[in-house]
């Protein structure tokens, strides 16, 4: 489908946009998502606010997908009557978009096919997202883990992938919406083996503790690279702390600042530079690149004088790690 799309992107940029509102929608209904997670997709992909209403039901998020405390109304906005009687739409205050009506039509259809399971009362939190939210109440988190028949007792993880994943999940899952875009959140037995293209594999804990697994699940996968498109949480160590670290703090990062330059100027470095920060020598890294040794010498001096440190030096690969590390926190989206 990636492929397909790419293709129809060169040809045809609507047609491909087409296909990404059908993909994306076919993802969330795989991965189970709440009518709330579905209306934000809507209101992400149209740029504007979306509603839902039924006769038990009523939400309205914002263009950036935020939850709103006017349930609003369908009114004369463009809208989709959703089986169960619901209606969903779109507020578009200016002139319609090539993909409105296909981004009804598929949020509207994903949400038939969620009220069918749940019924609309019911679809607003899958209680996987319940049990991995962090303001969430112990009584609701135990609810929810008693009604998914997670053991008190056994330890479990959390598998985060991006929504868009075509992996069929082996566990309770749900697609929630993260600082990262949308992303599938699975609950596997600890001791499970996980194979999948791109993951982040959070720590062994007990239900009553699988926000921290999530939690630890979910800066993995911000981490991952194309050099490492699976990451085990229990191998990051401190370097999960980095998650706290603040949006608006991070710019002020005089490293991660050059290194943003640094990319922006030559995007394909990445590699280069994961390769320099991973090994013990320049020697190492022309190994592992397959360039002579003289030529990752000097690359490997230019960017020192770029980046402000030396990243020949031990302490110059440290800080080339974290500015990495931060890089990816702050960049990686899962849309």
């Amino acid at each position: 489908m990636q492929e397909l799309a790419g293709r129809l992107k060169a040809l045809d940029p609507e047609a491909s946009e087409t296909l990404r509102v059908i993909s994306y929608f076919d993802a969330l209904t795989a991965g189970h998502a709440s009518a709330e997670v579905l209306l934000r997709g809507a209101s992400m992909l149209a740029g504007c606010p979306a509603g839902l209403s039924s006769a038990t039901l009523n939400i309205r998020v914002d263009e950036r997908g935020r939850r709103s405390a006017d349930p609003g109304s369908a009114g004369s906005w463009p809208s989709r009557a959703v089986p169960t009687g619901a209606t969903v739409w779109i507020e578009r205050a200016d002139a319609p978009h090539a993909n409105d009506d296909m981004i009804l039509e598929r949020v509207a259809l994903a949400l038939g096919i969620l009220f069918e399971r749940t019924g609309p009362a019911e679809s607003v939190h899958n209680p996987v997202e319940t049990l991995l939210d962090s303001e969430e109440t112990p009584e609701h988190q135990h609810s929810a883990a008693q009604s998914l028949h997670l053991a008190p007792t056994t330890r479990y993880r959390v598998i985060t992938q991006p929504a868009s994943t075509t992996r069929a999940a082996a566990g309770p899952s749900a697609v929630i919406t993260t600082v990262a875009g949308d992303v599938r959140a699975e609950i596997l037995l600890s001791t499970d083996v996980v194979a999948a293209p791109r993951a982040g594999i959070g720590i062994a804990a007990a239900p009553s503790d699988l926000v921290r697994s999530w939690q630890s699940a979910l800066t993995a996968l911000r981490l991952t690279s194309d050099g490492e498109p699976v990451l085990h949480a229990d191998d990051l160590g401190s370097l999960l702390l980095l998650a706290a670290i603040t949006p608006a703090g991070a710019p002020e990062n005089c490293d991660l600042q050059s290194l943003g330059v640094v990319i922006r100027e030559t995007p394909r470095i990445l590699p280069m530079l994961d390769t320099l920060a991973a090994s013990e020598s320049l020697r190492a890294a022309a190994n592992s690149l397959g360039f002579h040794h003289s030529t990752v010498q000097t690359r490997a001096e230019e960017l020192s004088g770029k980046l402000g440190f030396d990243v020949r030096t031990s302490r110059g690969r440290t800080r080339l790690s974290v500015a990495l590390a931060l890089y990816r926190l702050e960049t990686a989206r899962f849309d």
